[in-house]
C-alpha cells in the first residue's frame, strides 16, 4: 500500500454521507452512531419533531437525541490539513500521494515524480517547483503591476471625465441662471414699453376726438338752415316766369 494510502482513508472518513463534503458542525445519531453535517441531517428528516429515520441505515431516532461530535470536528479540521487539493493541503498527489515537487509547465500544475514518468506528462516540459514559482512569480508580479497600471488609468479617466462633466453641467447651470435673468429684465422692459406705447395711443385718440368735436361743432348749427334755404329756393323755382326774376339777387346771394 502507498505511503499515503491511510491519508485517503483519512478524508473519506471525514466525509459526510449525504453532501459528500467535509462535515460541517458533524452531529452523531447515537441510536446507530452515523454521522451527518447537522443541517444535511436536519433536512432529512423533513417536518417530524418526534421521530426520524438515518438517512444511511434507516434506523428510527427521535431528533432531539442528536450530539454534537466535536472530535469528529476536529478530525475533520486535521484531515482538510492534509487534503492536496484543499487550500489547507501539505501539498501532495492525490493519485500517487506524493510530494508534488515538479510543475507541468504544458499543463500548468503541480505533479509529482511518478507523474512526471507517466504517459500524461512524459514528453511535457518539467521543472522543479522553486524554479516554477520563480518564474511564474515574476509573470504574476509583472500581470499585478500591468494591472495596476490599467486601473489607475481608469481610475485617471474616471476622474477627468466626471471633472470635465461637472464643468459643463456648473456651465449650463449658470447659462441657465443668466438667461432667466436676461428674458426677466427683457420682459420688464417690454411690459415698461407697452404701457407707454398704450399710454400715447390713449393721448392721441383723445386729440383726435378732441379735433372732430371742435371742427363739427361749428356747422351743427348749419344743415337746418340750409334746409330751410333748399326749400324756399324749390319754392321760387317752381314759380312762373315774373315771380321767379323778382328778386332773383337777394335769392341768388
Amino acid at each position: 500500500m502507498a505511503a499515503g494510502a491511510p491519508v485517503l482513508d483519512l478524508l473519506e472518513e471525514a466525509t459526510c454521507p449525504i453532501c459528500l463534503e467535509y462535515f460541517q458542525d458533524p452531529v452523531l445519531i447515537p441510536e446507530c452512531g452515523h454521522n451527518f453535517c447537522r443541517s444535511c441531517l436536519t433536512r432529512s428528516w423533513g417536518e417530524s419533531p418526534s421521530e426520524a429515520s438515518c438517512p444511511q441505515c434507516r434506523r428510527t431516532f427521535v431528533p432531539g437525541n442528536i450530539l454534537a461530535n466535536r472530535q469528529l470536528a476536529r478530525v475533520v479540521e486535521i484531515a482538510q490539513r492534509c487534503d492536496p487539493e484543499s487550500e489547507e493541503g501539505g501539498g501532495f498527489c492525490r493519485a500517487h500521494q506524493e510530494p508534488l515537487k515538479l510543475f507541468c509547465q504544458h499543463h500548468k500544475t503541480l505533479i509529482c515524480r511518478v507523474c512526471e514518468r507517466s504517459r500524461e506528462h512524459r514528453d511535457h516540459r518539467v521543472i522543479p517547483l522553486e524554479e516554477a514559482f520563480q518564474e511564474y512569480q515574476i509573470q504574476v508580479g509583472d500581470c499585478l503591476k500591468a494591472q495596476k497600471e490599467e486601473k489607475e488609468k481608469i481610475l485617471t479617466y474616471r476622474r477627468e471625465t466626471e471633472q470635465k462633466m461637472q464643468e459643463m453641467l456648473d456651465l449650463i447651470k449658470r447659462k441657465r441662471k443668466n438667461t432667466v435673468a436676461e428674458f426677466r429684465e427683457l420682459r420688464r422692459w417690454l411690459e415698461e414699453q407697452e404701457k407707454l406705447l398704450l399710454a400715447r395711443m390713449e393721448e392721441t385718440e383723445k386729440e383726435i376726438v378732441s379735433r372732430r368735436d371742435r371742427r363739427l361743432g361749428k356747422h351743427v348749427k348749419k344743415p337746418s338752415s340750409l334746409e330751410d334755404l333748399i326749400q324756399e329756393m324749390e319754392e321760387k323755382y317752381q314759380q312762373p316766369s315774373r315771380k321767379l326774376l323778382r328778386d332773383i339777387g337777394s335769392i341768388l346771394k
